[in-house]
């Protein structure tokens, strides 16, 4: 064994490598934005290690070996690709370089309360469903060397992060495995600024600052749950179909260039289609409740030829295309799981679900009223307390500022109206579908995250016909993104006090 920190430093590793490998290979194919790149890179390198040893599992091999193999991997695939490698590096450092410069508060502070989670991710494991579910399953599977029909709960059925975890598990690390989930917070953050990005956001820092500084996504990113990583995967769909699936000439393609570049989408459809399908496949492995975020990106695809000025003849069929692709992949990824599920151990439907609800469950189930409120929650949730059914608080930036960018994209109107509707539509009626079944908070990520880039629409928009309200806008965006650092950091200094 080689300890808690060697086996985090090789998994790690292993994930930095085999993303930055995958996504140099694919640069110049998926014309997208720096900030997106950025996102995909630790992404990429979970959805492979997760692959890799599933089948690992599959063939009876899981061992003590497995995070020096993975890291061996990662670092001759790493070396084979050195060159478009550096050029990716290369463009990352220009680009975070850039935002620093842009809006330094939020993003150094962000920084900075990232190295803290860092080490709150030394503690071990603390959380209910930590302790009954998602660590314990991957222990044992690493003891038994291989997949069996375990006794933990909601982990045979869709159990893609516990299975990340149980590369970590094989050494007996969780703070490899907590490492492997904060991955997916600057993922999530990232990839919600990609978003924006292809509506003409050009401080996609800030961006990703306030998405990631939200005790929703923040407090158990650096547990081994699955909550960030199934919303950063979700996300980083919609921003890559965003990016990749308008034609030339339409409104992703004429963006003005911002600090971190954009170049011209459109050219990589089918690339970008089958990258959005793996991502959308990986959320739904790791949170069933994921296959609404394959409705989620083709509503942003439907709104993104609506939004376009000049729409090409024919475009729609298109979307229709994407439509069937992405619909095709949830149900496909529904049916391998349930499947394995069904052979493993003799059930397609995790029995958990259909069992009777508890009082503790039934006292967290919306009410009628609760149901009927749904529609408005996104604009008030966070602000009500923290309790179930509406329990997790969302970004102060958003709170701070959601209401006033709807009552000025509404003002203004044209082009700001369309942007901002794109993201804003697409959050509330993910929230929608799912707020009045699903309603804890951290359940609806991706709806949180893309209401961030939404409303930056919108300041940007202001800022930009009203010079002078710039100063006291970015005040409000850098002093929420601060308040959200200070509301996360109580959970994290009691992780840090078990060390």
């Amino acid at each position: 064994m080689i300890g808690q920190l060697g086996t985090a430093v090789l998994l790690v590793g292993a994930v930095v490598a085999l993303g930055l490998a995958v996504v140099a290979g694919l640069r110049e194919r998926l014309h997208v934005p720096t900030v997106t790149r950025a996102a995909l890179v630790p992404l990429a390198g979970l959805a492979v290690v997760g692959i890799a040893t599933l089948l690992v599992g599959h063939v009876g091999l899981l061992g003590a070996w497995l995070p020096f193999g993975l890291a061996a991997a990662g670092t001759v695939t790493a070396v084979a690709a050195r060159r478009p490698v550096g050029v990716l590096l290369a463009e990352l450092v220009v680009g975070a370089r850039a935002q620093v410069r842009l809006t330094p508060v939020p993003v150094l502070a962000v920084a900075a309360g990232l190295g803290v989670a860092a080490i709150a991710a030394l503690a071990p494991p603390l959380r209910i469903d930590e302790l009954e579910y998602h660590w314990a399953a991957p222990v044992e599977w690493a003891a038994a060397g291989s997949w069996n029909d375990s006794p933990y709960k909601h982990v045979d059925g869709f159990p893609f992060m516990e299975i990340v975890y149980t590369a970590a598990a094989t050494q007996g690390s969780y703070v490899a495995a907590h490492l492997l989930h904060l991955l997916t917070l600057p993922a999530l953050g990232l990839a919600a600024a990609g978003a924006a990005r292809v509506m003409g956001v050009r401080a996609t820092g800030a961006v990703a600052a306030a998405a990631m500084a939200m005790p929703v996504v923040w407090d158990q990113a650096y547990t081994a749950y699955n909550d960030t990583a199934a919303s950063a995967f979700a996300a980083a769909a919609v921003a890559l179909a965003l990016a990749t699936a308008a034609p030339a000439g339409t409104l992703a393609a004429t963006v003005r260039a911002g600090p971190t570049g954009v170049r011209t989408a459109g050219r990589t459809l089918t690339t970008g289609l089958v990258a959005t399908s793996v991502l959308l496949a990986v959320a739904i492995s790791i949170k069933p409740t994921s296959a609404a975020a394959a409705g989620a990106v083709g509503l942003a695809l439907l709104l993104r030829w609506w939004a376009e000025a000049h729409r090409p003849a024919g475009a729609y069929r298109t979307v229709v295309r994407q439509w069937l692709v992405l619909g095709a992949t949830a149900v496909l990824t529904l049916g391998f799981w349930s499947v394995r599920q069904w052979l493993i151990t003799g059930y397609l439907v995790d029995p958990a679900l259909g069992a009777t609800p508890s009082v503790d469950v039934l006292s967290r189930l919306p009410s009628r009223t609760d149901q009927l409120l749904v529609p408005v929650m996104p604009l008030v949730t966070g602000l009500v307390g923290s309790q179930e059914p509406w329990g997790g608080r969302t970004s102060l930036v958003v709170q701070l500022l959601l209401v006033p960018a709807l009552a000025y994209v509404l003002w203004r109107r044209g082009t700001v109206l369309r942007r901002f509707t794109l993201l804003g539509a697409t959050a509330w009626v993910h929230w929608l579908v799912l707020g009045t079944q699903v309603v804890r908070t951290r359940f609806h990520g991706l709806s949180w995250v893309l209401l961030v880039g939404a409303v930056r629409v919108a300041l940007e928009d202001a800022a930009e016909r009203h010079p002078r309200w710039r100063p006291w806008l970015e005040i409000a965006w850098a002093g929420g993104v601060l308040l959200g650092l200070a509301d996360v950091s109580f959970e994290m200094v009691r992780a840090i006090a078990q060390i």
